[in-house]
Formats: C-alpha cells, sequence, structure tokens
C-alpha cells in the first residue's frame, strides 16, 4: 500500500510501508547494517545488536518483528519489535536512512506498528526507550497517547584512583543497629522477589515492565536476572541488605559481552526508607564489582546504572557515591487497552 508520494521535479517517489519479507532479505541488508554502524553513537546502544543473519534468524524464528519503508521498492528504512515477552510489546528501534524527510519516515513506520498492534495492545503495555536521537521523535509518541519517563544514565569511573580509594576506606560495618550487608545467594530467590514487588509495585518502572506489578512478574524478573539472561550474573558483587536476619533492600549487579557492568535493579522497603541505607547498599555492589575487575575475573569498561531523573533522591544517593550522569532519553509507554 503506498503511503505518501514525494515529488521533485519531473521524479516521483513512492514511500510505502511492509511487513519485512523474503524477497526483501539481500537488500534490506544496507539499512539494517547502517542502522548497527550507529547503534553506539547516533542511538546509545550499550551492546552491539545482532549481526544481519542473526537478526534474520530471530525475525524467521519469531522473537524480532520488523517493519520496512520502501522508497520505489527499496528498502531505506525499519521499525523493529518484539512480542516475546510477557505482556509487554517492547520497540527496539526507529531507523531510517539519511535525514530527509525523517519526520515523516518515523511517522508512516509508527502509525503502521500502532495499526499492526492493535489487538495485542488491548492486553500488553508497549514500551518504548527512545535513545538517542529518537528523542527528536518525542512529541509525536506523545501526541499518539504514550506516557513519558525521563530516564538517566549514570556512569561510575572505574578508573579514578580517588574514587576508588575512597571507596575502599568506607566502613560498611558502620551500619544501623540490625542491619547487615551479604552477597546474593540462592536461597534469598524467593524473598527477593517478595521484596522487589514490594519496592517496585507504585514505581514508574511498573508502567512499562507490568511484570513488577505482580509477584509472578517479579518472581520472572528474578529469575532472568539470576540466570544471566539480562547479562552474566554477579552474585559476589550483589549484595542483600537484611534487617535482624529479613531481607529488606538488595542491590543487583551483573555484566554483558562488552565489559559493560550494570546494577540492574536497586531497592528498600518503604518500611525500611529514610536511613540512608541505599548508599552503603551500591558502595558495597561497586566496590565488588571493581575487585572482580581487578582480580581479572571480568573485564569491564564502564559500570553504570539507570534511573527516573524526576526522583531527585535517588540521582542524589548516585552521586554521592561517585557517579556521573553520562546521558539522558524518554522511556515511552502506552498502558494496555
Amino acid at each position: 500500500m503506498v503511503q505518501s508520494i514525494k515529488t521533485e521535479g519531473s521524479i516521483a517517489f513512492m514511500y510505502e510501508i511492509a511487513v519485512l519479507e523474503e524477497k526483501y532479505f539481500r537488500v534490506f541488508q544496507g539499512a539494517y547494517n547502517d542502522f548497527r554502524l550507529k547503534a553506539r553513537t547516533d542511538y546509545k546502544f550499550e551492546i552491539d545488536p545482532l549481526i544481519y543473519d542473526d537478526f534474520i534468524e530471530s525475525y524467521q524464528k519469531g522473537l524480532i518483528s520488523c517493519i520496512v519503508l520502501l522508497e520505489d521498492s527499496i528498502p531505506t528504512g525499519f521499525l523493529a519489535y518484539t512480542t516475546v515477552p510477557k505482556d509487554v510489546i517492547e520497540l527496539f528501534v526507529i531507523h531510517c536512512l539519511g535525514t530527509e524527510d525523517i519526520e515523516q519516515k518515523y511517522k508512516l513506520l509508527f502509525d503502521k506498528f500502532m495499526e499492526q498492534t492493535r489487538g495485542l495492545r488491548k492486553h500488553s503495555t508497549v514500551s518504548y526507550a527512545m535513545l538517542g536521537i529518537q528523542e527528536g521523535f518525542r512529541k509525536y509518541v506523545s501526541q499518539c497517547g504514550f506516557g513519558m519517563i525521563d530516564t538517566g544514565v549514570v556512569v561510575f569511573d572505574i578508573k579514578d584512583k580517588q574514587k576508588l580509594k575512597e571507596l575502599a576506606q568506607f566502613n560498611f560495618m558502620n551500619l544501623p543497629i540490625g542491619y547487615k550487608l551479604t552477597p546474593y545467594r540462592d536461597i534469598y530467590f524467593e524473598e527477593l522477589a517478595n521484596v522487589i514487588f514490594a519496592s517496585f509495585k507504585d514505581s514508574t518502572d511498573s508502567n512499562f515492565d507490568p511484570r513488577f506489578a505482580s509477584i509472578d512478574g517479579c518472581r520472572d524478573i528474578t529469575h532472568k536476572i539470576t540466570t544471566s539472561v539480562y547479562g552474566r550474573f554477579l552474585p559476589q558483587a550483589s549484595k542483600i541488605l537484611l534487617y535482624e536476619n529479613k531481607l529488606v533492600g538488595f542491590c543487583l549487579a551483573n555484566v554483558t559481552g562488552d565489559g559493560i557492568a550494570n546494577l540492574p535493579l536497586i531497592g528498600i522497603i518503604p518500611e525500611h526508607r529514610g536511613l540512608k541505607l541505599s548508599n552503603p547498599l551500591v558502595k558495597a555492589s561497586v566496590l565488588d564489582v571493581v575487585k572482580l575487575h581487578q582480580g581479572g575475573i571480568i573485564e569491564l569498561n564502564e559500570l553504570n546504572a539507570s534511573l527516573d531523573l524526576n526522583l531527585q533522591s535517588a540521582l542524589k544517593m548516585y552521586e554521592s557515591v561517585g557517579f556521573v550522569q553520562l546521558y539522558r532519553y524518554s522511556q515511552a509507554y502506552l498502558p494496555r487497552g
């Protein structure tokens, strides 16, 4: 179906939107590889996207869905998303070659995505991390009914000797009476899932990941983190906060194949907040991540975390540990129904 016609002189260019098919595989490779070249610089991806052959294999297996923009039958742009996560439609990226008519092209792809997922959206939340240059499309996405969460990525410089010295001198035994820190062990799994639920059920994270709104969903998140689905899990560096031997807080850590360590989840149940416990909790995790790196167990280039920038207390906590803000992006979400 022709979506739009553009005329330059006596030449008419037709924009067409279609679902990716095998007949486009060979020529689509150019548009996809252009995205891969710009994934880190223009789109702020932390790790390289799938190579083209792996992307196509995932598409054929139904793990990824893809819509393409055609200019005179040549693929010059695409939108990729997945419906594999339970109750979530995760939009990965919208990419087009060049910058000409870019807003119009984005709209065509996005409108087709909204049309194609209409039935699924009755029961699934849409999540779209608008990384890098996709931020420029925020206004239109908002007009389509999406909410926005201003998200920041903060980084701890693992090569900063002064910060490392200050970290090493911190007294982790100096906690309020009854509290102690210990590394994660599998015996904490069920208790951790319950504490993640208590910590995140009313957070902004539940807007774009509805798993946080249920115990079963939090159990799934806990399972995927601790079994290294989201990156190699670091149990020694993942800290559990206990109060009278009951789990009340946590800071989890993992690392990707590209040497990027991450603190994917940090939380303390409401009854134990306000005691400045998150600072030693995060410091303990950061210190053990650094020790694993210094001991040659993991190779690191970066240690980061992400947060809702509207939570100024969380940002101040990270800054007190030694993190600095690297960049920000809009986390767009559309509730189910």
